[in-house]
């Protein structure tokens, strides 16, 4: 749905209250303090007020409660303006821009993106990637200065390119055959810390692991099928074997970095890293707008 459809359909609160009460209790309240179904007929006040009276605990409560609005002085026509702005926008969508084009200050719009990233968290129960399944890593961070030759105890430069470089590590696995992505935030690429990655989400008994010939993929070829491509060498393809499709992700994602997302913390880098995982897996998705909402509303 696009912003301008999403404008005109969710116009008033009521409108958005009573979405939100579709997609969560399907028109039936239920208490998110005791999950009683007793819920007394509402007064005029509460009628207006969007909100329910529970028969059997005696609480009143909203179809917010326990949600990302939970307590929010904002409308939720500028939540919902808010969650199709940051879909559509690619590349992401600074707090300042956000703020600028839903009217509100930059560090409440801010806050609205942590929220609104908080229903796009990975799936922890969606199935495990199998077939074939590519992985590498990415370096995030400013770039040197021009000029700077500053150098360390060694005589090295400070922030070098590739894997020696001090910027953030990323790690990721596309499957080729759904076109999926998962990523995390990685500081170390010793086999164990791939490990640990992998084995939350890769089905070992049915994967063929494509990988570069970095040393810390080395170990792999005892626990799964394994084949690798010799960048260091110049070989980026052998036949189907390649680490193109999850490059080509990272092409995408780092393009956020540099036009959208400035002087990024790394406490917060993960929350960001979801965002663009799940931007990327939904690309086909006609109503991912919904899917936001839907997750948005879960206690």
């Amino acid at each position: 749905m696009d912003i301008l459809s999403i404008f005109n359909t969710y116009k008033t609160q009521a409108k958005c209250v009573k979405h939100l009460e579709k997609v969560r209790w399907n028109n039936k309240p239920i208490c998110p303090y005791c999950l009683s179904n007793r819920i007394t007929k509402r007064s005029k006040e509460e009628i207006q007020s969007h909100r329910h009276h529970c028969g059997a605990c005696n609480k009143s409560f909203s179809v917010m409660v326990g949600t990302i609005y939970h307590d929010t002085k904002i409308p939720l026509q500028k939540w919902f303006l808010a969650t199709a702005i940051i879909l559509n926008a690619k590349k992401g969508i600074s707090a300042r821009e956000l703020a600028r084009q839903i009217k509100v200050n930059k560090d409440t719009a801010w806050r609205m993106e942590m929220k609104i990233r908080e229903a796009m968290k990975d799936d922890e129960q969606a199935a495990l990637f199998s077939g074939i399944v590519e992985c590498n890593e990415c370096y995030i961070g400013g770039k040197k200065k021009k000029g700077d030759k500053k150098k360390d105890d060694d005589d090295n430069f400070i922030n070098p390119r590739g894997r020696a470089t001090k910027k953030q590590g990323v790690i990721g696995v596309v499957e080729r055959s759904s076109g999926r992505v998962k990523i995390q935030k990685q500081d170390k690429f010793k086999f164990t810390d791939i490990k640990a990655f992998l084995e939350k989400h890769l089905d070992f008994g049915n994967t063929h692991l494509y990988t570069d010939d970095f040393k810390g993929y080395i170990p792999f070829k005892r626990l799964l099928q394994h084949s690798t491509v010799n960048h260091s060498q110049g070989e980026y393809t052998r036949g189907d074997v390649h680490t193109n499709t999850i490059e080509g992700f990272w092409g995408i994602f780092k393009r956020a970095f540099i036009g959208s997302y400035h002087q990024l913390s790394k406490k917060y880098l993960q929350a960001y890293i979801e965002e663009c995982c799940f931007k990327y897996n939904n690309r086909f998705n006609k109503d991912v707008f919904g899917l936001v909402i839907a997750n948005s509303v879960r206690s």
